[in-house]
């Protein structure tokens, strides 16, 4: 790859930043996926000095204008990311004076889309979701202490995909999340339903996913080959299976669970401030975003309470 030399000094400032593995990951895929950029349409740019504001520019217009196997453009977010890693990337070598200015400086970054994630499930439905799976063997007892944790405490998918055993308080009915976004260290409650089938895996269940295995990954969630889980494995092989015993077929996935925990707190008036505790919120503007009204409860609030409509 041209331009190693620079891309391993990023590399290495990030982790010396003690930022999440995850967050360094992301980082230098999308630090190379601009290199490939200038290596396609630039072959004759040899060093990173002669990156222009003009070429900067171009590689905003080729992320405008990318579209992936099935046709689909990036997401306003995936093209914000991107552009904000370009500019930290010029920024460090400004700073560690191996360029004498940073192209991307001038790049406008788009207006982040705000996305409704629709059909949340509601009360009633978790409930009887719950009350569906049944507990005939070890992997449906797995199943039912991750959604139940999931909804307990509306933990980051990432986040429980890293929970070691250690990490689970049983008498206190808590979870020490080590290393949140941001690397932030928060205790959060869970509930005894959690608790309860928690310790039910513990005690059932994860024997079997290590199946005699020798090494012991410590996680406190096992894929069925006794491997720790990522967020598309936990996806793919838990909530598609859990999402089959919806009787609306509504879909499922980990995103989802999160904010029909913040969504079911605020319908039962709990203030936002716990709400965005509870979530590993350091804005509550973020938070804000999770909690936005359906369009069911809202038509509902207006028939109701409108002036021009509470009369008929």
């Amino acid at each position: 790859m041209r331009f190693e030399k620079y891309f391993n000094a990023f590399k290495e400032h990030l982790e010396e930043c003690n930022l999440a593995e995850r967050t360094v990951e992301t980082y230098c895929y999308n630090t190379k996926r601009f290199i490939h950029f200038l290596e396609k349409y630039y072959p004759r740019i040899k060093s990173l000095q002669k990156v222009t504001k003009d070429i900067a520019l171009d590689y905003q217009k080729y992320l405008g204008s990318y579209k992936n196997r099935k046709g689909e453009p990036l997401a306003n977010k995936t093209r914000i990311l991107r552009l904000i890693i370009v500019r930290k990337f010029f920024s460090f070598l400004v700073k560690q004076d191996l360029i004498l200015k940073n192209p991307a400086s001038s790049i406008t970054l788009p207006k982040e889309e705000q996305r409704l994630t629709r059909n949340i499930l509601t009360e009633k439905e978790m409930l009887g979701l719950l009350e569906n799976m049944k507990l005939t063997d070890p992997v449906s007892i797995r199943n039912r202490a991750i959604i139940e944790l999931f909804y307990g405490c509306g933990i980051r998918t990432t986040e429980l995909c890293q929970l070691k055993i250690q990490d689970v308080d049983l008498k206190e009915q808590t979870v020490t999340i080590v290393k949140g976004k941001g690397n932030k260290f928060r205790i959060v409650p869970v509930g005894q339903y959690a608790t309860h089938y928690i310790q039910l895996y513990l005690e059932k269940a994860r024997r079997y996913m290590l199946k005699g295995k020798r090494n012991d990954p410590g996680c406190l969630f096992l894929s069925q080959r006794g491997n720790p889980f990522n967020n598309t494995t936990i996806n793919k092989s838990v909530m598609r299976s859990v999402a089959k015993k919806l009787e609306n077929k509504k879909y499922l996935s980990c995103y989802s669970m999160r904010h029909a925990v913040a969504t079911h707190l605020l319908a039962n008036n709990v203030d936002i401030t716990y709400i965005a505790k509870l979530l590993g919120h350091s804005s509550l503007k973020t938070t804000q975003r999770y909690l936005r009204v359906e369009i069911g409860d809202l038509k509902k609030m207006h028939s109701l309470y409108h002036p021009r409509e509470r009369n008929y």
